[in-house]
């Protein structure tokens, strides 16, 4: 009697897609690639500054006094223009101290920061700004982290530079210059007395 061959057929069970196991596991890779990039951007010191010195070595034309008010009316017209293209903007007034005053990103959401400065005049009429407090709402972020962020992802003039280790910013009068040629120094900046004076220099004919 012939035994009849039988034919297993292999059935195959398709295992069902965990569809929240993979949107945690792409979550946490979001998590993880937003901080490492804002590590980076906290921690990697900004370029050195190999601009050389150009001072004005000649007498002033004439010296003006403003207020504060004056000179933020200037700063915004300025910064107006210049971050016209930028997508991350920032402001910069002067009240009883300088302040510098933006966002910055943690894990992808903006937290505005107000970083207060107190502002000296250097022998040679630039100015540097030293910066005393910092105010982020309830977050407690060291000065020098956000200061170095902001000198990765800020645009600032090149006469302009930031120095998160000391916690400055330097205004380098002396290479900044008007579109008709003008410069200018600081003579003395008195913020609690509302006393700004600068000397104010016209090009030369050689210059």
């Amino acid at each position: 009697m012939d035994k009849k061959k039988r034919t297993t057929k292999s059935i195959t069970t398709k295992t069902p897609i965990n569809w929240w196991k993979w949107l945690f596991i792409a979550l946490v890779a979001i998590l993880l690639g937003s901080g490492a990039y804002l590590g980076v951007k906290l921690t990697t010191p900004p370029p050195a500054d190999t601009t050389s010195e150009k001072l004005i070595k000649r007498d002033p034309t004439f010296a003006v006094n403003l207020k504060k008010s004056q000179v933020n009316a200037v700063i915004s017209y300025y910064l107006n223009h210049y971050q016209k293209d930028s997508k991350i903007k920032y402001e910069f007034d002067l009240d009883n101290q300088a302040i510098l005053k933006g966002k910055f990103k943690l894990l992808g959401y903006p937290v505005p920061f107000s970083i207060y400065f107190d502002p000296y005049v250097k022998a040679n009429g630039d100015v540097q700004l030293k910066a005393r407090r910092m105010a982020i709402g309830s977050l407690s972020v060291p000065i020098k982290t956000v200061m170095n962020y902001i000198s990765h992802s800020y645009k600032f003039p090149k006469w302009v530079v930031l120095n998160s280790k000391q916690k400055t910013i330097l205004i380098k009068l002396n290479q900044f210059k008007m579109k008709n040629g003008m410069q200018i120094k600081a003579t003395r900046i008195d913020l609690p007395n509302n006393q700004i004076s600068l000397n104010v220099y016209i090009p030369q004919l050689n210059d």
